[in-house]
């Protein structure tokens, strides 16, 4: 397979990435607006039993922040290999240039989410929320997704697979059962692996919160004290991006027989 070498620079990398994503199927911008609408339809429109069920906060600043969660949580945040093997496969034995890859489709993808749900935070904040709690959320959604998203590759780099029809799939499920399986496994695992990793990074913050919080109502969106524990999310993200791209390479050098494997045969899925 011939490989195509990533661009330079950053700022012609992230050119390249985006004109990949749309001049394609638009599968990366399908994707998070769907998740989008299907979790907002959840939101506003199921029995509020079964809402409470699904969502342990319920302020309207919280609908921002699980709005963001979701959106990310799919496949592009995860197989950020698959669906680009000529670059990828250029990138897997030199750290700097996978980290370059890695970042221009974190920034594409972040290009694609962030401002959506920094829109709905300011016009929730217009209509129901002070000034200070809707920039704490614009600051989470927009930091918090650079340390979730280089840890969500690490999947992708260990277990890559290639962008396929479902008409294919469904043709070849009894000849190629290991093949469907493999896939229905990876386009799942995000839905677990993004808030898993997100929660693990808001975790410190959020315990702050809960030590310095007298609001016996803790449970609701937290307003008192969120200043410091915001700073802290945002702190434990710059570090988890720098741990994030460093460990990805680790596992490319790891993978590389296996993911040329993968990338070099699409059918393998």
């Amino acid at each position: 397979m011939t490989s195509v070498q990533v661009a330079p620079t950053l700022s012609q990398a992230v050119r390249d990435e985006f004109r990949r994503i749309l001049h394609g199927r638009l599968e990366e911008p399908t994707t998070v607006a769907v998740n989008g609408v299907l979790v907002t339809m959840a939101w506003f429109l199921l029995p509020t039993k079964v809402n409470n069920v699904l969502f342990n906060l319920h302020s309207s600043m919280a609908f921002v922040l699980v709005l963001a969660v979701w959106m990310y949580s799919d496949v592009p945040a995860t197989n950020v290999l698959g669906p680009d093997p000529l670059r990828a496969t250029s990138a897997l034995d030199d750290a700097k240039v996978l980290r370059r890859l890695l970042l221009a489709k974190t920034i594409v993808l972040w290009c694609l989410v962030t401002p959506a749900c920094v829109a709905v935070a300011l016009i929730n904040g217009v209509l129901m929320e002070g000034v200070v709690s809707t920039l704490y959320t614009i600051l989470l959604i927009a930091i918090v997704p650079w340390g979730v998203l280089p840890i969500a590759a690490w999947l992708g780099i260990a277990y890559p697979y290639s962008p396929m029809t479902l008409r294919y799939r469904w043709k070849h499920r009894k000849s190629r059962r290991t093949m469907v399986w493999r896939w229905l496994t990876l386009i799942t695992l995000p839905y677990g692996v993004v808030p898993l990793v997100g929660s693990a990074i808001m975790a410190p913050s959020l315990v702050l919160w809960r030590v310095l919080s007298t609001d016996e109502n803790y449970q609701k969106f937290p307003y008192r004290n969120l200043g410091f524990s915001v700073a802290l999310a945002c702190i434990c993200a710059i570090a988890c991006s720098a741990i994030g791209y460093r460990f990805a390479f680790t596992i490319a050098t790891k993978r590389r027989a296996h993911i040329l494997e993968f990338l070099a045969d699409p059918p393998r899925g």
